[in-house]
């Protein structure tokens, strides 16, 4: 029996086209929760993105699993958990941006800066659409637990700063897109966690997603759904491959569940 269900945003939960959620995913998740299905968000955004883009306005959710994982937060938005990266290695991989002229973005629980605003800055954030986070002091925001550090890199490039934090990993969400975060951390350690908090076993979930850092938790779940749209090594990941986002893929999949 599906007792909670874990989505992505971008891609899933929300058009990369339109940037809103189709119509057909608001009444799906108010039967889901009327049905005794606890439901949460699980994106690499940050909580301040998502309130500052709107994406999820009239939608209403139990809980968020923001950074990737590296933070949670209750429906009131008390923090339930969080894996912030080493203190040392963060200001290493800053260092290392720093000299190397890299575009780099850090985000703490209570902020989200970025030292620049480039050409490959500027490509990603519209890929999502999304505006740039504020310019600021990177130096001042390490004061604070950082949890994701995001290098405007491509997969190729990581490798040159991975040595800078020994005890982190990288995960990708756009060709020149990487989120640093700690080796412990992600979707799955964040899903495992909350669903631990309210005794709910991890074949009790449903959870979908559409890119590779959705992999391990769709793995973890009960059942992994990936969207139509998905990435090549999310569909391999999946238990079931529903529609595209755009075309109702979360309403097409809860119903052949019969959650709803």
């Amino acid at each position: 029996m599906i007792k909670a269900a874990f989505f992505d945003i971008d891609g899933t939960l929300v058009s990369l086209k339109r940037k809103v959620y189709p119509p057909s995913t608001k009444p799906a998740l108010e039967r889901l929760r009327a049905n005794g299905v606890k439901c949460f968000v699980a994106t690499g955004r940050s909580k301040f993105e998502i309130w500052s883009e709107h994406l999820l306005d009239g939608l209403e959710f139990d809980g968020l699993l923001t950074n990737n994982g590296q933070d949670a937060y209750a429906a009131d938005g008390s923090l339930l958990y969080g894996k912030p990266l080493d203190p040392n290695e963060a200001e290493a991989v800053l260092d290392w941006a720093e000299r190397n002229g890299c575009a780099c973005w850090m985000v703490s629980a209570e902020r989200s800066v970025m030292n620049c605003h480039n050409a490959r800055v500027l490509r990603a954030m519209e890929a999502i659409h999304t505006q740039p986070p504020e310019l600021g002091d990177l130096r001042g925001m390490l004061s604070k637990p950082i949890y994701k550090i995001v290098l405007f890199l491509t997969r190729e490039e990581m490798p040159a700063v991975m040595p800078c934090a020994p005890t982190s990993r990288m995960t990708q969400w756009y060709a020149c897109g990487h989120d640093i975060i700690s080796a412990d951390g992600g979707k799955r350690s964040a899903m495992l966690e909350i669903l631990r908090r309210y005794g709910i076993s991890s074949d009790e979930c449903i959870a979908f997603g559409d890119s590779e850092n959705d992999v391990e938790m769709l793995r973890a779940a009960g059942i992994g759904v990936a969207m139509g749209n998905a990435t090549p090594d999310c569909l391999a990941a999946a238990d079931y491959v529903t529609a595209d986002c755009d075309d109702d893929g979360i309403r097409k999949a809860l119903e052949h569940f019969e959650l709803i």
